[in-house]
Parts: structure tokens; sequence; C-alpha cells
């Protein structure tokens, strides 16, 4: 499945972990969204050499949003990962200029998530 295709959030996981967790779950997505910037610029960085570098930042991306329900913006990070660790450079190169704005509308879909009641 394409991350298109994925949701841009889990809400039933959300709000599973909204139950769980209650307040400890705004700590944990403003910290995600505090190093959001980071993680994609990472990415954006390792796009040159590819190879080991550019599939540890995806992975640790894919891990912190897929962790949070951000579902699209896991399934991309994935995407690259997998091109990264099979090498296919075409494939990767032509995911890496969607991260930023799935990462936008990521940011923007979590903070309206978070400021329901």
């Amino acid at each position: 499945m394409s991350y298109q295709a994925l949701p841009l959030l889990d809400e039933p996981a959300l709000n599973d972990l909204k139950d769980m967790l209650g307040e400890a779950l705004r700590e944990i997505s403003d910290s995600f969204l505090e190093g959001l910037d980071a993680e994609v610029a990472a990415i954006e960085d390792a796009l040159s050499t590819g190879g080991m570098p550019l599939k540890a930042a995806a992975h640790s991306l894919k891990g912190s949003a897929g962790n949070l329900g951000a579902r699209r913006l896991a399934g991309l990070s994935s995407a690259i990962e997998k091109a990264a660790m099979d090498g296919r450079a075409a494939d990767y190169q032509a995911l890496v200029p969607d991260l930023r704005s799935v990462a936008s509308v990521t940011r923007q879909a979590i903070d309206a998530y978070m400021a329901q009641p």
C-alpha cells in the first residue's frame, strides 16, 4: 500500500493512548513535534549519501511517527528506509521531497487532535 493511501493519523490508536496516558500524551506529542524538523532534516541531509545514514534517519522517524499514530508519515519514512536498504536511489530521491509536506500536515493534525477536549 502506498503511503499516500494511509490515514494521516490513527485516531483510534491515539484515543487509546489518551485513555492510557492522559496528560502524558501531550508531553509525548510535544516532544515528537519539537524534534520533527530535526528528524526530517536528518533524512534530507543523508539523501546525498544514501545507504546506512539514510536508512537510519528514516528508521528513526518511522518509529517515532508510528508510536504516535502518525500513519502516513511513518509509511513514507518506511518507504524511504526500504528504498535506501535496497539501494534504489531513484526511489528514495523521489520520496524525500514529499517529506516536508507530509510532516507539516502531520504536525497540524496532531495539534488539532491534541486541542480536542
